[in-house]
């Protein structure tokens, strides 16, 4: 489908959480303001979570400098998912954008392509785009549905039962074929507006971790997720849950309010 099938310009909105996000929300504003397209216009909203460490004032500055950014500051820290449902009242877009203020889109083709496809594949109501590190490597979030084996596995050595973590990351496609996917990743995720608001954004019941193990289940639900490898962005994770106790302790509380909704499937 090429762009020139289009009647009118599409509209894509980004939303992105901030806590504590001043070393990388200025860079973050200015690549999705980079994006300019002939078949989109964008909007962008930044929700703090309650930052201590300047990013409101920055943010502020930049909605002076910018007239499609908004901020918005809810009265309490409700986790990831509850600050990306924040918005829900406000989006009128066709495409809505979750995305984690430490991930950059190299170009305005990247998102060019997900509007296309989408518009080509009505049925599809989330797409997941190739997640790159920094480094150039790929990040390997196309994902199953998770088992308790699978979730423990991530806390063992790399070394033990090592076809079933790479069954578990769809190793064998090499990471270059379109397809179902079972849990995409939160860092970024290409919603069809409407199915976002027909999910009702993310289960609030996570504070932090498995919401978008959660919210892609719900998509499959009422239409399909899809692993869209024909495009990438660039995510410098940070895999906080293996680094501090307190971050462990909200996986494995979301683990448990994850599998109590979807059944406890052991292996």
């Amino acid at each position: 489908m090429s762009e020139s099938i289009l009647k009118n310009k599409i509209e894509v909105s980004f939303c992105t959480v901030t806590y504590n996000s001043s070393s990388k929300i200025v860079d973050f504003v200015k690549n999705i303001e980079s994006l300019k397209s002939n078949i989109f216009n964008k909007k962008i909203y930044v929700v703090d979570n309650g930052s201590t460490d300047g990013t409101v004032a920055i943010v502020e500055e930049l909605c002076t400098k910018y007239d499609d950014v908004s901020l918005m500051t809810p009265s309490k820290n409700g986790g990831f998912g509850f600050g990306n449902n924040y918005v829900i009242p406000s989006l009128t877009s066709d495409y809505h954008v979750v995305i984690n203020p430490d991930v950059e889109i190299p170009s305005t083709q990247t998102i060019d392509d997900m509007v296309l496809y989408m518009e080509q594949h009505k049925e599809v109501g989330l797409l997941s785009p190739k997640i790159m590190n920094t480094d150039g490597t790929v990040q390997k979030l196309y994902k199953h549905n998770p088992s308790i084996l699978d979730m423990a596995l991530r806390f063992i050595s790399p070394n033990v039962m090592k076809k079933r973590k790479s069954w578990f990351v769809h190793d064998e496609t090499g990471y270059t074929q379109i397809g179902t996917i079972d849990h995409a990743s939160g860092a970024c995720m290409f919603f069809r507006t409407t199915i976002f608001k027909k999910v009702g954004g993310f289960d609030e019941r996570y504070f932090m971790y498995m919401e978008d193990a959660d919210i892609t289940r719900e998509v499959n639900q009422v239409s399909k997720a899809v692993f869209y490898p024909k495009v990438s962005v660039v995510h410098e994770w940070q895999r906080e849950s293996h680094k501090k106790f307190k971050y462990t302790m909200y996986t494995l509380k979301s683990m448990a309010k994850y599998f109590n909704k979807w059944g406890w499937k052991w292996m």
